[in-house]
């Protein structure tokens, strides 16, 4: 009897170790996903701030640019001035008193026409004013021992302007600008100095429209305040304006930089940047209230921790549930093993009936005998009501008469039954319950009693219930997400094969969404959203499915439409122009009318062969052409637009496989001079692919610029120009000839450009003094000065720059006088013209003078007939390329042409 008490007890001890094992396991895991969640939480958090910040940074950056560059204008204009009346003077002479009338009308003129001076003055070597713009009465005025005067005479100062500086005489502020006077001999020969107002600057400022929160100032290079935008009382000009954030910028000599500080105009936080005004004592300072930027994150924040409580909620409620059942079959186990101990059954009962589960007990025949409090609570009934009934009274008519025979078959079979219940209350109200049956017999196996445990799992339910609404349904809009959308796809094309009918698929998209929501806020885009669903709902039918896939975009699934494609397709377009009217109506937003355009994509379901990517894939597509061709346009899937986006697939594929099979070719194309001499060649790159043969440049150059492969292949196609360079230089009959060879912008945008191109000059050792690189002028809208620096790299390497397509694109006349350039390449779609266009011509004619006043050789392209050479030729042109001099051809069969001259 001992040994079997003991093994009882080991076994206890056992389970008790088990039980709290798992217990402390969900409590843990619990916690685990709880804090991944609240992590990623955090990061999609910290993202979306990062995000806010870096979009007002480039917002105020491009506001301070626009400043920048304005101001600098103002000090241009000045400059201009003054270097005028510097050429003046020189004619005329300082010294010549004969002349003191006359300069002193042209200085009042001068002050007239010039509104952003207050007055300009000519002082002479001694530092005394001759004469001033405004009126002459302090003519006489000694400066010669200030540092400003110095700085010009001692320091060789060419121009200076200075920060605010206070004028004792006008009682106003100045920026006092000075330009020096040499004598024909360079000596120096005395200032010309103008008065800039600061009120131009906030004149200029108060044009400039600025949204919520935002200020635009103009602070010297002492933190004096010049002008600010809003105004505000607690501005003045000259306030010092002291930040140590700002100070360190300025100190460290930054051309731009951003900080957070508190505005020390009006006490408000704010996201800043600086930006200097070029090279003078001036910086712009753009600034956005951090508080109006970060609205719709904080109420991103707020909804994501009403999430998270939700969630936390849920699990913990669900952690509690499933520790109420593992304690529960501890308890159970612990009251069987003591039932077996000490055989006594109605001892096990009474320890039962402490549990917080409501607990029923019947006699063998099933009627109730026994029920606790927690049951009656539950059911409503009384003990009165229930003693000596039949549990079917809680019957709720769920459940058929087949479960109930598979439930007491169970029983019988196994001794208990365990499952999820409906039931009635007293006052008729049905619940669900988790429900547990167990048979309890004597020790001679014979049916004593049924002991049922019940627990209402009414709040997991609507916990569910509410799960599957975040799962399935858009939150904003309540409309189906598009993991439901799918699902309902799925459906509808096995009912389409089931039932031979058709369906359609539109896919909607609002116009210009991201500018309503970046103008009016997040808050006001997610009303028009919500608005928008509203309307899209009111026009379609109960068995649609409508849903909102994310962003602007919806989804609408039309299903049991006959089984005609032409029908379906002709009710879906019909559809589709409601949808497109309802939208079009205006709608209120931030107490404006907005007017909202969409457009729709269609595709009809009609093929059961296909899958759902398929149908979505074809959506798209339509949609795509029908944003393509306009606003407020509705377009059908063609199935030539999958061909033409295949054959593009197709193409790029065998793009990648082009270097790696020795696909490529370079031909090159002769460029010769004015007496028909062969001087030099175009290396142009050219496919052979082994099933389309010769592919076209104008179809892959700008594939292999969209996936990055231009890199490569440029490296290529440079490599093999120099090796023909190598090649051809130990052959007099060759060694005069230049290659021109086409870089890309992407190539020269590349942070490893030169490494590369360095590379590919060592491993060939070509003679880089012929070698000529062609570039577009794309390449200087971005970065210019970055693209000014790799061209000198490589100039002082002996490699010589040609400047393509000239004309055709940015033409600014301001980057070729900045740029190491030796050629100006002009585009044969003026050449092309001259004879019929006098436009052209006058282009071509002024490229040539152009070319000629900035040292630069000209050669024109496309040059396919004698008259146009004729022509150019007479207009000082003398090199020329085209299809008059010889097609672009393979090296051999150029080398072959060569020999035969």
């Amino acid at each position: 009897m001992s040994i079997i008490t003991t093994d009882v007890n080991n076994e206890a001890l056992k389970a008790g170790k088990s039980y709290h094992q798992q217990r402390w396991q969900v409590i843990a895991l619990y916690l685990l996903a709880l804090i991944i969640t609240m992590l990623l939480f955090g990061w999609l958090l910290r993202e979306q701030y990062k995000q806010e910040i870096e979009s007002a940074e480039s917002q105020i950056t491009a506001r301070a640019n626009v400043v920048t560059e304005w101001a600098k204008g103002v000090f241009a204009q000045s400059g201009q001035a003054l270097f005028g009346l510097d050429e003046l003077i020189t004619m005329q002479g300082v010294s010549d008193t004969s002349n003191s009338q006359a300069l002193q009308q042209v200085l009042e003129n001068l002050t007239l026409y010039v509104p952003m001076t207050d007055e300009i003055a000519v002082l002479g070597p001694n530092g005394r004013v001759l004469a001033r713009g405004s009126n002459n009465h302090n003519a006489g005025s000694d400066i010669s021992n200030t540092r400003f005067f110095n700085a010009f005479k001692q320091g060789g100062q060419q121009e200076i302007i200075t920060p605010l500086h206070w004028s004792a005489r006008d009682q106003a502020y100045y920026l006092y600008h000075g330009r020096r006077l040499d004598t024909s001999s360079g000596d120096f020969a005395g200032l010309v100095i103008s008065s800039i107002v600061p009120s131009i600057f906030a004149d200029a400022l108060q044009q400039m429209h600025v949204y919520d929160g935002e200020s635009i100032a103009l602070v010297d290079s002492d933190s004096k305040l010049i002008a600010r935008h809003p105004a505000s009382d607690r501005f003045s000009i000259g306030m010092k304006v002291e930040n140590s954030q700002a100070l360190q910028g300025v100190v460290s000599g930054e051309s731009f930089w951003s900080f957070k500080a508190l505005s020390p105009i009006d006490g408000r936080e704010r996201l800043f940047h600086m930006q200097r005004v070029g090279e003078y004592p001036m910086l712009a300072v753009v600034g956005i209230d951090l508080h109006e930027l970060l609205s719709g994150w904080r109420q991103r924040v707020l909804i994501l921790l009403l999430v998270m409580g939700v969630i936390t909620l849920l699990g913990a409620w669900g952690v509690r549930h499933y520790l109420n059942r593992l304690a529960l079959a501890h308890q159970l186990q612990q009251r069987i093993e003591e039932r077996e101990e000490a055989r006594a059954e109605a001892q096990v009962a009474a320890a039962a009936f402490q549990t917080h589960l409501g607990i029923l007990i019947t006699d063998a025949q099933g009627s109730i005998i026994k029920v606790n409090d927690t049951f009656k609570r539950i059911t409503g009934y009384d003990e009165v009501d229930l003693i000596g009934k039949n549990p079917r009274m809680f019957s709720s008519g769920y459940h058929n008469d087949a479960f109930y025979r598979r439930l007491w078959k169970r029983i019988a079979k196994t001794g208990n039954w365990e499952g999820e219940i409906w039931n009635k209350r007293k006052n008729g109200e049905l619940f669900p319950e988790w429900l547990t049956i167990s048979a309890v017999y004597s020790p001679t196996r014979v049916l004593t009693h049924y002991v049922a445990t019940m627990s209402d799992i009414s709040e997991r339910k609507a916990a569910e219930q509410e799960i599957h609404q975040l799962a399935f349904y858009d939150p904003l809009t309540g409309l189906a997400n598009r993991r439901l959308f799918m699902d309902r796809m799925e459906a509808a094309l096995k009912e389409l094969q089931r039932h031979q009918r058709c369906g359609a698929l539109l896919f909607i998209d609002i116009d210009n969404f991201k500018q309503i929501n970046d103008t009016l806020g997040h808050y006001n885009g997610d009303q028009l959203l919500q608005g928008v669903a509203r309307r899209l709902g009111q026009m379609l039918r109960d068995t649609d499915t409508l849903a909102r896939l994310g962003g602007d975009e919806f989804a609408v699934l039309i299903e049991g439409v006959d089984s005609s494609p032409a029908q379906t397709a002709q009710l879906a377009e019909g559809i589709a122009h409601k949808l497109l009217t309802q939208l079009g109506k205006p709608i209120i937003l931030a107490e404006e009318s907005i007017e909202v355009t969409g457009c729709i994509g269609i595709t009809i379901l009609a093929d059961s062969l296909h899958k759902v990517d398929d149908y979505l894939q074809q959506v798209d597509m339509a949609l795509f052409q029908a944003k393509s061709n306009g606003r407020h346009s509705v377009c059908f899937f063609d199935p030539e637009m999958q061909t033409a986006l295949l054959a593009h697939v197709k193409l790029e594929a065998d793009l990648r496989q082009a270097l790696a099979d020795k696909q490529w070719q370079l031909y090159y194309q002769p460029q010769v001079n004015h007496l028909g001499t062969i001087t030099g060649v175009e290396a142009l790159l050219r496919w052979q692919h082994p099933e389309r043969g010769m592919v076209s440049p104008g179809e892959f150059i700008p594939l292999l610029e969209s996936n990055g492969l231009i890199n490569d292949v440029g490296e290529w196609v440079l490599e093999d120009a120099c090796y023909q360079l190598v090649r051809w230089a130990k052959s007099p009959r060759f060694s005069g000839l230049t290659v021109s060879v086409n870089i890309s912008p992407m190539q020269f945008r590349d942070e490893n450009f030169l490494k590369r191109v360095e590379g590919v000059f060592a491993r060939t050792q070509a003679p880089l003094n012929r070698l000529k690189l062609e570039v577009t002028e794309s390449l200087f809208v971005e970065a210019r000065d970055d693209a000014r620096e790799k061209m000198l790299h490589l100039k002082a390497k002996g490699v010589r720059f040609s400047l393509d397509d000239f004309g055709t694109g940015y033409s600014s006349l301001a980057y070729l006088a900045q740029l190491p350039l030796d050629q100006l390449k002009i585009d044969q779609s003026f050449v092309q013209q001259v004879l019929e266009s006098q436009a052209n011509a006058a282009i071509v004619e002024s490229t040539i003078a152009l070319a000629e006043s900035l040292n630069l050789e000209v050669i024109a392209e496309g040059v396919e007939s004698e008259a146009q050479q004729a022509w150019l030729l007479a207009h000082d042109c003398h090199a020329y390329q085209g299809y008059l001099f010889g097609h672009p051809v393979t090296a051999e069969a150029f080398e072959t042409l060569m020999l035969s001259d």
